[in-house]
Order: C-alpha cells, then structure tokens, then sequence
C-alpha cells in the first residue's frame, strides 16, 4: 500500500471520530453543558465589563442566543393598610363587601394589578353568603392580574395538588439544579372562597412546617408554587408561570423581567432597597368612589404616574405574615423591579454541517501528514497544533459571531496524535525513492 493511500486512510479515521463528537456536542447532555460553559467563559472574557445570560429557555437548532442584561427601574405602587382602624367604617377583617369596595376603588383610580396578602377565606352557606362572594368575584374579575395567598404546610398526611394551584404553579422541567432540596408541602390550611378565574394567580404567603427557611418557591408534587413577592413580580413582568425558569444556587429569571439570585433552596439573595417609591393609604381612606380624588392627590405627591399595582397588606399585630416583622414587603417587590433583566437577542449561529466537516478535515490531513516528522518534530507539531487550535476557534467566533464545539476539534486531534504514535513507525518513509538503494538492498538472485 502505498504511503499516501495510508495517511489517506488514517486522516479519514480521525475525521470519522470529529464528526462522532460532533453529534454528541448537541445531543450529549453532559458534553453539551461542558461547551456551554466553555462558551459563557470566552464570551465573558471578550467583554469585560459586559452583563449578559446565555438564553436557554428558547432552544433553537444550532443557534445560541445572547441577550445582554439592562438595569431594572424602581415602579412606583399604592399601598393599601388593612388594620384595626378598618372596623371604624368597614368590618375587621374585611368582609367580602368590604373587598368588593376597596377592589372598585383601586380599579376606578388606574391600578389593574392587584395583589392582596391576606387569604380571603370565609365561612358560611346559603344564597346570601354565595351573592356576597359573587360581587367579591365580580370586582376581582376587572383587573387585568390578580394575586390571592394560600397558607400551606406539610402534615404527615397530604392530599393532591388542587386544581386552582395547578393551574398558577411553575412547572417543576423548568427548574435545573438539586431540587431534592425545596421546601416541599402538601397541604392547603384554607381553601379560599373567591372563585378561581383566568386572571387570578394563586401565591403562597407562609409554610407552616419550616419556619427557619424563606424560600420564593416550595415544591408540590411536580409543581412549584411561588411566593406572594416572587407573584407579584411574575404579574408586574407580565410573566405567566411558564415562562419562569430557575437554577437553583444561582437564579429565577422571570422570561424578559428581572433576574433573581438565589440560594440552593430559593432565599433571595438580594440587598433590599431602602427607599421604595409607594403611595400608603389606609383602607378606610380608599373605599368609596368619593374617595377617589383624595387616592389621586396622594399619589401626585409621590410620583407622576398611576401606580399599575396595588398592595393590600394586614398591618395588623396579630398577622402572621413571614413580611411583618422582617423588612416591608414593599421594599422586597421594588427590590425585585430594579434587578438586572434581558433586553435585546444576539443569535450567533453555529457552522453549518458541511463548513464543519471541513474545518475538522483539514485537521484530519494537517495530522496525517505529520505522521512523516522524526518523533520529536512530530510531537512538536501536534503540540503547535493543539495551540493554534483554539486561537482558530475563538478568532472565527470574534471575526463572524459564529460559533462551532471544541470537542469534534480536539477530538480529531487526539485521534490523529494516537495514529501516530501507534502506526507511524509501520509506515514508509515520506521521502522519495532511491532506486540504487533499493537494488542495494534487493537479495542477490541464486547462480548455479
């Protein structure tokens, strides 16, 4: 066989093993989270300075999307205080006629997000209890989002994850990281009695079994289901519950709003804005529409625009909310809106199959024609290759915003480098033929 025809055959198997690795690039998770890594890690060191994410929650075929990171800006919110000074016009607690009044009223000043902290549970029968709740729900039904709490825990014995939390919860395939670690729960204490509608998202206001922990998120079955601040924010995004993804340790990105970091289990990992822009009212100053005109000159003096959320918090001792004796829920939501959030896509898209096979077989002939070097200039060569390499990689990346795997390359590489050392020294020589040499070397025909 002649020499060329062998280095032929041997760049034809190290291209075989590029194109091997090649496919598991995509289709190997663990090889695939490798060259992701390695991508984030030059992207970040050719923009220093520069805040992005890598966009993995809109998978496209051979196209990585980067989408640079904008600060986020405070919004402004009314907020309403429910106490015992409530009982003086209104019931404490509030009645269901009670809320039908506040809701109009928030509703009739410009906000369309609402968002009540306190579980509205009621207990009763008969036409009348079910016509109260009616008008409850017909308030709740003008706005655009609204956030109802339940309180939940996790007794010995649980029951299946009702349909109305189902229906708000994250699912679990949108959560990447060790999820045995979530809080989980079972159970919900009090049903609420407002009747669950497309623009109601349910949020859980405390877990009773783990009093330590303040996780964003708690885990039910296969779903989570997230906190009354994290809801709020979700609504204030825009965001529905499955465009939120979370890694846990690092992040919750709410689709285009904020990026919330994290701990293992969902703590936030957040220092908290001490100056939030919000507009307090009490709730006997914001019930009837002659009320309005005050609601309006209150926020005037706080801001220029109508604030798109309302607040409506227990302010009361004896209320058990996680919120109350740490910091103001306030400042945790305004906290949430000023994050770091995605604005804008970069698309970098990946060689296609053929320009590929072409940069891997140019490597593939580069290292069956080394099989001909002397043994140290063969394997300082491979080592030049092994160098130049990634310069080649990172330089096509920066000059064209395109991008292809590491692994096929280095892959065919090692091949060609194993072929040589292992079958060079059964090749021929690359040099031309001596024909007196070889007659030399030719035995002597027998003489009689």
């Amino acid at each position: 066989m002649t020499p060329w025809l062998v280095r032929l055959i041997l760049a034809l198997l190290a291209l075989e093993a590029g194109v091997c690795v090649a496919f598991l690039a995509d289709d190997w998770k663990p090889l695939r989270e490798k060259e992701d890594a390695l991508f984030e890690r030059l992207l970040t060191k050719s923009r220093e300075g520069d805040e992005f994410i890598i966009d993995a929650s809109e998978p496209a075929p051979r196209v990585r999307l980067v989408r640079p990171l904008v600060e986020g800006a405070a919004q402004p919110y009314l907020h309403v205080k429910i106490d015992e000074k409530a009982a003086e016009d209104l019931h404490y607690p509030l009645e269901p006629e009670d809320w039908w009044g506040l809701l109009n009223h928030m509703h009739d000043v410009g906000c369309r997000v609402a968002a009540i902290e306190e579980p509205l549970t009621w207990e009763g029968e008969g036409i009348a209890h079910l016509g109260r709740l009616a008008s409850l729900n017909t308030a709740l039904s003008r706005f655009e989002t609204v956030i109802l709490t339940v309180d939940l825990h996790r007794p010995s014995k649980g029951q299946p994850i009702p349909t109305y939390l189902q229906a708000c919860a994250i699912p679990l395939s949108n959560v990447t990281g060790e999820i045995a670690r979530l809080v989980r729960v079972n159970r919900v204490l009090l049903p609420p009695s407002a009747t669950p509608a497309p623009n109601v998202q349910f949020s859980f206001r405390m877990q009773e079994s783990i009093e330590e922990a303040r996780p964003e998120i708690l885990r039910w079955d296969d779903y989570l289901i997230p906190s009354f601040p994290l809801a709020v924010a979700m609504a204030q995004a825009n965001v529905s519950p499955d465009q939120v993804h979370i890694q846990l340790g690092h992040h919750i990105r709410l689709g285009d709003g904020p990026i919330i970091p994290i701990n293992e289990i969902g703590e936030l990992q957040i220092e908290l804005i001490e100056d939030p822009t919000h507009i307090e009212r009490l709730a006997i100053e914001a019930y009837s529409p002659s009320q309005i005109g005050d609601t309006h000159a209150a926020i005037k003096e706080k801001t220029a625009i109508i604030p798109r959320c309302v607040l409506f918090t227990d302010a009361s001792r004896d209320n058990p909310s996680p919120w109350r004796k740490s910091l103001h829920l306030q400042k945790i939501v305004s906290s949430l809106d000023v994050l770091p959030r995605p604005e804008g896509v970069e698309t970098h898209q990946r060689l296609s199959v053929m320009d590929e096979v072409a940069l891997l077989g140019t490597i593939a002939v580069i290292a069956a024609l080394l099989l001909g070097l002397p043994g140290f200039f063969r394997h300082l060569s491979y080592f030049a290759l092994l160098i130049a390499l990634p310069s080649l990689l990172v330089a096509l990346y920066l000059g064209s915003q395109k991008w292809t795997p590491f692994a096929p390359a280095i892959a065919t590489v090692l091949t060609g480098w194993i072929l040589a050392t292992r079958m060079a020294r059964y090749l021929p020589g690359r040099g031309p033929r001596d024909p007196d040499r070889n007659a030399e070397s030719a035995p002597a025909p027998a003489t009689d």
